[in-house]
């Protein structure tokens, strides 16, 4: 009796948190398209703990009734689903594939309903825990490319805390397929808590992640390698706009006070320097520019510095010290972003113009 008093205590304590967090989510101003679909998310998994409380009503608490939400429950995976795939590939998601990815919960539970076929249950549950594997690997690949373009010193756009959140996503998945089978007080304690677990990992980290939109992004199918054409409205409001004020405020603090010297410039840095915001200079630099913030301070590196530098110490500077000089932490960054930038190697370069 103990646990199941406790169960009804996580279970509204979860409810409160996931409606609050999604709540603060989608209610802030300015939001980002990523804090938007984290709100949207947790607003749903608020719904699914409000369905649980109901259940506490033994008039509502029937065979069929708590069968059919079951079935409901397994779409918080592809909620989740929906999150993660935004963040480590920022613009592949839209309505059409919220579909495709929700189409088989939705079909199962269908299915369901019609027949009220109890053995439709394993086949349910192994296809949640196989869709799950799918994406976590979908998702480790995607990070795992995300992070190769990161030419230059960033801030909060690492998302290797992926990994803690995975794992306790596992806990909980794997505690919701046991007290989906055998309902106990302790075994739905325990899932509300990693529920909640979980998701204060993500909204942490999330509360500072930086979304960048890279040019060769997850589009058409999951593994593809074309160009995002996705908008949201948001960011089109943002584009047409007065956000973008500040560009020549921009070009002008560049060149005079050559902020892409410091190797660890930060989006925040140049923002606070040119009074915007992060957010809304990380959109002028992927919608109107369609660039990178690090693209374009490695740009500038290359092309204010290190082209000079090499030009004009061809014998008594080496690559090492260029590199340095131009604002880039390491030598091999600097290489990736002159190679990307001029299509030449610096030492290339370099005997190119001493031609």
């Amino acid at each position: 009796m103990e646990g199941i008093n406790i169960s009804y205590f996580m279970n509204g304590a979860a409810f409160m948190f996931f409606g609050y967090v999604s709540f603060r989510l989608l209610t802030h101003r300015p939001r980002s398209r990523i804090q938007r679909i984290l709100g949207l998310t947790l607003a749903f998994w608020a719904l699914l703990e409000f369905k649980d409380i109901l259940l506490y009503f033994p008039s509502l608490k029937t065979e069929r009734l708590v069968n059919s939400l079951l079935f409901i429950d397994g779409w918080a995976v592809a909620a989740c689903s929906f999150y993660l795939l935004e963040l480590t590939a920022p613009g592949w998601l839209n309505w059409k594939k919220v579909f495709s990815l929700l189409s088989p919960y939705l079909a199962f539970t269908i299915a369901y309903l019609c027949t009220f076929y109890a053995p439709i249950f394993p086949f349910y549950f192994g296809f949640i825990l196989i869709y799950s594997a799918i994406i976590v690997l979908i998702v480790t690949f995607a990070a795992r490319r995300y992070q190769r373009y990161n030419y230059s010193y960033s801030e909060h756009i690492d998302v290797a805390w992926l990994k803690k959140a995975t794992f306790i996503l596992a806990i909980c998945l794997v505690t919701w397929v046991y007290t989906s089978i055998n309902i106990t007080g302790w075994g739905d304690t325990i899932y509300y808590i990693s529920s909640v677990l979980l998701w204060s990992v993500i909204v942490h980290y999330s509360a500072y992640q930086i979304s960048i939109s890279m040019p060769n992004n997850l589009k058409g199918n999951l593994l593809s390698k074309k160009n995002i054409e996705e908008k949201e409205e948001v960011e089109e409001e943002q584009e047409n706009g007065s956000y973008y004020a500040f560009q020549e405020i921009l070009h002008k603090v560049m060149e005079e006070q050559q902020l892409y010297l410091n190797p660890k410039l930060t989006i925040s840095d140049v923002a606070n320097a040119i009074g915007t915001n992060r957010t809304y200079l990380s959109s002028y630099f992927n919608n109107k520019l369609n660039i990178t913030f690090y693209d374009y301070i490695n740009n500038l590196r290359i092309e204010k510095t290190g082209k000079q530098l090499l030009a004009t110490y061809p014998y008594t500077m080496n690559i090492d010290e260029i590199a340095e000089r131009s604002g880039f932490n390491s030598t091999s960054t600097f290489r990736r972003a002159f190679f990307k930038n001029t299509g030449m190697t610096p030492l290339q370069y370099r005997k190119s113009i001493q031609k």
